[in-house]
């Protein structure tokens, strides 16, 4: 890793790491707790736990001196994905702590079915972020990561016509979940209404049916379908998309719900990221892109025979999810640092064979 980034210091590169393998160890973002843990890591468990604080908080401030760190680590979280789909979905974490207010507006990207984080900003208010953010969280992953062509998918509250044209003119198709009466003006001004659509659909249960229209001057297609929900009665699915095909839209806004999963795994069922007690945006960016490096090894671990080895229960839910079975896998190289190096070297050095540089020149 140290190879691929010449800049990095010999001790700055060993604390990172060393907080990557705490996160995975002790499965939280609390530094208190985190701290429990350093010792069995370096072989010094007769110190005092203090002292080990201590030691992550001088990390802390040695990374924060260096701007390139975070984006090293999103880089590297980002090059362990061999294959990337062409699916990236937006949605938003939020939750309050002594009287702070923590609010995620996420990207991830779909890697073999399962939602990887690989952007976000932090709004600091809860609620639903406006046009203006999500543009400012695009264009900070623009700078940095390849997502030209990649179609994004997001649910009702990301709409608004500046940014459903900032999508189209930045290279990304789209496909959006609409409420019942957002556009319908447009929409229904040529061609079959939405009404007709609607008797279509819900006579055709799962049948797509679609139409272009303009917004603003902007072209864009309206996919409707109906299906029916766990109690048998029948809903609509209204969609705003880029893409002329409705099946195709509709399938892939079905995948929308990985990146609840994914904030699940990072909450409540992983790395406990609500323990993230951080005041300083500058501390939350660089704790955020840990717990990506860390959950990205847990998916790639975990994917290794997945399927094979946790094939899905009756009622066709897993039997348990990618990152579990990830998180259980690492836990056989954690009892020592140099282990937990020997594991995770297998997965950096394949990185940065093929990367000789750094991005850190693009930090927006």
């Amino acid at each position: 890793m140290r190879e691929g980034h010449p800049e990095w210091q010999e001790g700055l590169l060993k604390n990172t790491l060393l907080m990557v393998a705490l996160i995975l160890d002790r499965q939280t973002v609390c530094l208190w707790k985190l701290k429990g843990s350093v010792g069995k890591f370096l072989g010094n468990t007769q110190t005092d736990s203090r002292s080990h604080y201590q030691r992550i908080k001088r990390w802390f401030w040695s990374s924060l001196e260096q701007k390139y760190v975070w984006l090293i680590l999103l880089e590297t979280s980002a090059g362990l994905l061999k294959k990337m789909t062409e699916i990236i979905i937006i949605d938003g974490t939020s939750w309050q702590w002594g009287g702070q207010t923590y609010h995620f507006l996420t990207l991830s990207i779909l890697y073999k079915g399962v939602a990887i984080p690989i952007w976000w900003i932090e709004l600091g208010r809860l609620g639903i972020s406006n046009q203006k953010q999500r543009k400012t969280l695009l264009i900070g992953a623009l700078k940095v990561l390849k997502l030209l062509g990649k179609t994004l998918i997001g649910d009702r509250e990301y709409i608004g016509s500046v940014w459903l044209k900032y999508l189209k003119d930045s290279g990304l198709s789209f496909v959006i979940r609409l409420r019942n009466k957002n556009y319908n003006d447009a929409i229904n001004a040529t061609g079959k209404s939405i009404e007709k659509l609607e008797k279509k659909a819900k006579k055709r249960i799962g049948q797509a049916f679609f139409k272009d229209f303009e917004l603003n001057g902007e072209s864009y297609f309206f996919v409707l379908t109906a299906y029916k929900d766990r109690n048998g009665k029948i809903e609509i699915l209204r969609l705003i998309t880029s893409l002329a095909y409705a099946n195709k839209a509709v399938e892939l806004y079905k995948l929308r719900y990985r990146i609840e999963s994914l904030f699940k795994h990072l909450k409540s069922n992983g790395f406990d990221l609500e323990a993230l007690h951080l005041q300083s945006s500058r501390k939350i960016k660089l704790m955020m892109a840990l717990i990506v490096l860390a959950y990205t090894l847990s998916i790639i671990y975990g994917l290794k025979g997945y399927k094979r080895k946790y094939p899905p229960l009756k009622h066709g839910s897993p039997a348990m999810s990618v990152f579990r079975v990830g998180i259980e896998l690492w836990q056989n190289h954690l009892s020592n640092f140099v282990l937990f190096l020997e594991k995770a070297l297998e997965y950096f050095n394949s990185v940065f064979e093929k990367k000789k540089y750094s991005l850190s020149i693009n930090v927006p």
